[in-house]
């Protein structure tokens, strides 16, 4: 193992290091280009190596702080993409065999990161087009997750979740549609955050850049809370390239939000409608709960948030999430030869989509609303809502739970996350964070939901965990 551990070190550390010469960009990115070499096969977590990019942008970066010039917020900061996102020239696959190939051009999120000045290693595994709870596919194989090499570290983020929780990095870029930032990010014991939906300008093709009520953003997976304010500072902002749902206003100076802590007034609910979390999940998130109040001011109050019965919730879900997968890129299923090539999930996802009739969708839409004016009404008589981030803790690849406390699931693929996906369809920033483990030293996460447009909320709160459970100390078995 390498003796400097550079990627545990926080963004600020590592420019403080900068500046004064004791380090030097290029120093660190060769020893994250190791770290790959070193663990990837073990995790799976990097589909594509940047690794002459990455090193050529550290050489950019020394000169800039030999020079003594003032850094952007990730210069010489080594950075994983989620391979969802395309970098020009390029391998980016979208985790699938049909669109597996060189782009053209890149996202808005890596355009936005290169402008900071991150040095980016390389693209990480994903489900085939983000739509699994877990990193599978059938370019690359699976994912493994660094405290536990059999467990999956979730999904769609888990390559780039696995990447931060080894060491490798200390900073990923992530997406969320349904829970992506947030599964990987609990199962790997690190911190996590969706932004407002509409916060991070996307480029979307096709008319559905025009859609009215959209599930996905970019995101942060980080060690550090301050790491994840940095980054989303760099992703946030309003292009009129980007969707429909696009936040004009600027956003907040996010590490600002950090300076302080806040007194909140916090809900906490075990679940969403009556979906079923694991007891020793609820066990450790409320311990962890009554730590925090012991070493606060903050109040909280236990509801029960239920908007309407889990099923229910899962139903408008994955209704929308497959219809419009399916008339995103309907080839995929429609084509004969695409057809042979596709995963079973999207295969399953993308028939279920097709079937869904416009009245369906219509209702969907309302149902969506509701959800919507639920939370909403919840955020005029409290700052934070609180949950646990999932129902489970990470289980064998490819063997999803078939039961919780010994109740059948209904839907083996989705029942493991009943609690992230609902903030997906309302809108709402959540972040997870680690607050302890199971007695199988697996890791369990906490959901921290603000209001729409408070990211500083959520992210000012995080600190407040961090300061106290201190989870950046955490080293997984499978790490640097």
């Amino acid at each position: 193992m390498t003796k400097n551990n550079f990627g545990y070190k926080s963004i600020n550390e590592l420019q403080d290091l900068y500046r004064t010469k004791e380090i030097s960009p290029v120093e660190v990115t060769k020893e994250a280009l190791e770290n790959i070499d070193l663990l990837n096969s073990k995790l799976r977590a990097f589909i594509t190596i940047t690794d002459k990019y990455a090193i050529d942008k550290a050489k950019e970066a020394e000169k800039k702080f030999l020079k003594g010039e003032n850094p952007k917020l990730l210069t010489g900061i080594p950075i994983a993409i989620k391979d969802v996102e395309p970098m020009a020239n390029y391998r980016c696959t979208f985790g699938s065999l049909v669109r597996d190939g060189i782009a053209q051009e890149d996202s808005m999120t890596v355009r936005r990161i290169k402008e900071s000045g991150g040095v980016i290693l390389g693209k990480t595994n994903t489900p085939e087009y983000g739509h699994a709870g877990t990193s599978d596919n059938r370019v690359f194989g699976s994912s493994f997750n660094p405290w536990d090499i059999k467990k999956t570290p979730g999904g769609s983020s888990g390559g780039s979740a696995a990447a931060v929780s080894a060491g490798i990095t200390s900073i990923s870029q992530g997406g969320d549609g349904g829970g992506s930032i947030r599964i990987p990010g609990s199962f790997c014991g690190i911190y996590g955050i969706k932004p407002t939906q509409g916060r991070v300008s996307r480029i979307v093709d096709g008319s559905v850049r025009w859609n009215v009520v959209n599930n996905a953003t970019s995101g942060p997976l980080s060690r550090y809370v301050e790491d994840a304010a940095i980054l989303l500072q760099v992703l946030a902002g309003y292009s009129d390239e980007g969707e429909y749902i696009n936040i004009k206003e600027d956003p907040e100076v996010y590490l600002d939000s950090l300076r302080k802590s806040n007194n909140y007034k916090i809900a906490f609910s075990n679940s969403v409608g009556d979906a079923e979390v694991d007891n020793e999940v609820t066990k450790i998130v409320k311990e962890s709960l009554n730590k925090f109040t012991k070493e606060t001011k903050s109040e909280i109050t236990e509801i029960n948030f239920y908007p309407e019965s889990a099923e229910s919730i899962y139903q408008v879900f994955f209704d929308f999430f497959c219809t419009k997968g399916y008339a995103s890129d309907p080839i995929l299923l429609d084509d004969e030869e695409n057809n042979k090539l596709i995963t079973d999930y999207v295969k399953r996802n993308w028939e279920h989509g097709k079937k869904v009739t416009g009245s369906r969708m219509f209702e969907c839409y309302n149902k969506i609303g509701f959800y919507r004016d639920y939370t909403n009404k919840l955020f005029k008589n409290y700052d934070i809502l609180i949950l646990p981030t999932m129902a489970t803790t990470a289980f064998d690849v490819n063997n999803p739970p078939e039961s919780i406390n010994g109740k059948k699931t209904n839907d083996p693929l989705w029942d493991f996350t009943p609690l992230t996906y609902i903030f997906n369809l309302t809108g709402n920033p959540a972040a997870t964070l680690p607050i302890g483990f199971s007695k199988n030293k697996l890791p369990i996460g906490l959901q921290i939901v603000g209001d729409m447009g408070r990211e500083h909320d959520v992210l000012n709160l995080s600190k407040q965990f961090q300061t106290i459970f201190e989870w950046e100390k955490y080293r997984a078995p499978t790490a640097v």
